[in-house]
């Protein structure tokens, strides 16, 4: 059984068009559902588990990245494969193979399931990746060293399903991409960018002051210190053919 949980952004008329075709299409091909819309008004942390007691094998996703975050990080105690329709999506569904709009109810009726990893900071989980910078950051990475940031304009981000500098995080390896950029100014000399990466299962970030950590999934907004690690094989996911 399918259900699905539209974001509230798509109860905006606009949508309704979309939905229309999207909700034709995946009575098609036979996996048509309960749909139950978000609201701050409900639990819906709650609703879950008890369509999942009901029998409820497959939770699509219906939004936007944001949306998809939201919901992994209500379900990961709870036996169910997550699917995704996307409605406005920054990189997620692309980098899982998974097309915009109505087409992506046939990657759903095709159902790859793939187990792929999460990354977790401190108690909440992100399938894409999270973003902070500033100077004077210290990073302890797996137990083994040591990274002290002085410099001050540093670019830092975390995935684990993500593409950036040309380089992809990939969700099946087992581990986090590091990618610090700074970018360097000196007096009559434009700016110089470094880039360094390397990756790790464990890492614990902290700065001399509090600072921002932007979780990308769900837009939250975290303060160091935080531990950052990587969860194999933690969600199971329908991707698009081809994909990881």
């Amino acid at each position: 059984m399918y259900y699905y949980i539209y974001d509230s952004f798509l109860n905006d008329k606009k949508y309704h068009s979309l939905l229309a075709k999207i909700e034709n299409r995946l009575t098609d091909l036979g996996i048509n559902g309960k749909i139950n819309h978000l609201s701050f008004l409900k639990n819906i942390q709650q609703i879950l588990a008890e369509e999942i007691r009901r029998g409820v094998k497959t939770v699509v996703v219906v939004g936007s990245d944001k949306t998809l975050g939201q919901i992994i990080n209500l379900i990961m105690d709870l036996n169910v494969v997550i699917g995704y329709i996307p409605i406005h999506s920054e990189c997620i569904a692309g980098l899982l193979n998974i097309p915009q709009g109505e087409h992506a109810c046939d990657v759903l009726s095709a159902r790859i399931v793939k187990r792929i990893d999460l990354g977790k900071v401190n108690n909440y989980y992100f399938i894409g990746a999270i973003e902070t910078g500033g100077q004077k950051l210290t990073f302890e990475c797996d137990g083994n060293y040591i990274i002290n940031l002085t410099n001050k304009d540093n670019i830092i981000n975390i995935g684990n399903l993500n593409y950036q500098h040309g380089i992809f995080a990939s969700p099946n390896d087992e581990c986090l991409d590091l990618f610090i950029e700074n970018t360097e100014k000196k007096f009559l000399i434009k700016k110089k960018a470094t880039l360094s990466h390397l990756t790790f299962k464990k890492i614990r970030l902290s700065a001399e002051k509090p600072m921002p950590i932007l979780l990308m999934d769900e837009k939250k907004i975290l303060k160091t210190p935080v531990e950052i690690k990587v969860q194999p094989k933690k969600l199971r996911m329908i991707v698009g053919r081809g994909s990881l």
